[in-house]
């Protein structure tokens, strides 16, 4: 071989294996790992995603998404928008440390629903997951809640935001879910920072979703904090109460104590009553905007009874011993629904505990339904005779 030739051969076989050792360095350094997880997170919800709040609660190593999958539009009249999306770590196959599980998952949707007639034996908007203690009203010009369930390290929280768009465009809910474990799940929920971070996924995206389906609803601020949501220690007396709880009476040893969020104008809000030994004797609940029209159709259509409201009433007793009420707000296609449910079996309450009820449904849907500019609930009956959903077993969502 010539040596022009052997040069050349030798400079190829040189510059073929620094390709080679560049890949590797590449792939073992962790850059295919940040280049796939930059993709899945631009494509992702429709490209709706913070990137950077995302790395932040999950790490910097490869992420995958699962179930993203999108429909509707704002301005589409038969399909409501549906995005629905979520982001999950792997475990670091390059390096064999575990990263433990963790994940965010989004949820976008148009409100109302328009296509409930596809929807009829599922949910139409996400669960706000509270546990059994109220959520916490977002605040800072947002209108929303900020909640957990779990505890500690293994906590997982939920912030759902609702926004006003513009006339003829619906409103949009986002909802987004943070699960962390693993070995970055060693900081508890109640860090400040941590919980605003995981808030902070929600209205980011809220804000990019508004921009990307021309919702142009007026947005809160930047988060400097994300509420606390109450603990189980964390109980007044009913004459203490001064927010969500505020005004209903106790009533023996059967309600001693109240577990009460903020009062103001979160579209989900919760009262819970509790006995001397602590735990749960009652619940009282108000629902707004979608979250009214969702637990309609949960009560009525996805059951498969007659619904609150199918007969022209506007209160009642359900199937399952819930008493609600109902007031119209001038600013949502659906009424406000409240109830109250009695951890006690129909059958084994008074006319004393009728009666306790319905004053204490009627004290709270008033107190709500002032704060959020709606008109006077409708007077509470117990007569499922009334209420056109005898027969309803779907169980009250915390």
């Amino acid at each position: 071989m010539a040596p022009m030739k052997r040069w050349a051969v030798r400079a190829g076989a040189g510059a073929g294996a620094l390709v080679v050792l560049a890949g590797g360095a590449f792939w073992f350094g962790g850059g295919y790992d940040r280049w796939s997880t930059d993709r899945a997170l631009t494509s992702a919800c429709d490209g709706v995603l913070p990137a950077d709040g995302i790395r932040a609660a999950l790490g910097e190593r490869r992420l995958k998404t699962f179930d993203d999958r999108s429909e509707g539009g704002l301005d589409d009249p038969a399909t409501s928008l549906r995005v629905t999306c979520g982001i999950s770590r792997e475990h670091g196959e390059n390096t064999g440390e575990d990263v433990g599980e963790g994940s965010v998952t989004v949820t976008v949707n148009g409100v109302p629903t328009l296509d409930r007639e596809d929807r009829r034996y599922e949910s139409l908007y996400p669960d706000v997951r509270a546990g059994s203690l109220p959520p916490a009203p977002l605040g800072q010009g947002w209108t929303g809640v900020f909640a957990t369930s779990g505890s500690g390290t293994d906590a997982e929280a939920t912030t759902a935001v609702l926004l006003d768009c513009v006339p003829g465009r619906g409103d949009l809910l986002v909802t987004v879910v943070v699960d962390v474990g693993g070995n970055r799940g060693d900081i508890p929920i109640d860090n400040p920072g941590r919980r605003t971070a995981f808030a902070r996924i929600a209205t980011e995206t809220a804000a990019n979703a508004s921009r990307r389906w021309n919702c142009d609803a007026e947005l809160g601020e930047t988060l400097r904090t994300a509420p606390l949501p109450v603990n189980e220690d964390e109980y007044v007396a009913p004459a203490d109460a001064e927010g969500t709880c505020a005004g209903i009476a106790a009533r023996g040893k059967t309600v001693t104590r109240v577990w009460e969020s903020e009062g103001g104008t979160a579209p989900y809000e919760t009262c819970v009553l509790g006995d001397t030994r602590g735990d749960t004797s009652h619940v009282a609940t108000a629902y707004y905007g979608p979250y009214a029209e969702g637990a309609l159709h949960d009560y009525g259509e996805r059951s498969g009874d007659p619904g609150p409201m199918e007969a022209g009433q506007r209160s009642g007793v359900l199937g399952n011993g819930t008493y609600w009420t109902t007031a119209g707000c001038p600013t949502d296609a659906s009424p406000a629904f409240f109830t109250f449910t009695a951890h006690r079996d129909e059958a084994g309450r008074t006319k004393a505990d009728r009666t306790y009820a319905l004053a204490t449904l009627k004290t709270f849907a008033e107190r709500s339904a002032e704060a959020h500019g709606c008109a006077a609930p409708a007077e509470p009956s117990d007569s499922s005779d009334s209420s056109g959903s005898s027969g309803s077993s779907v169980k009250e969502s915390q």
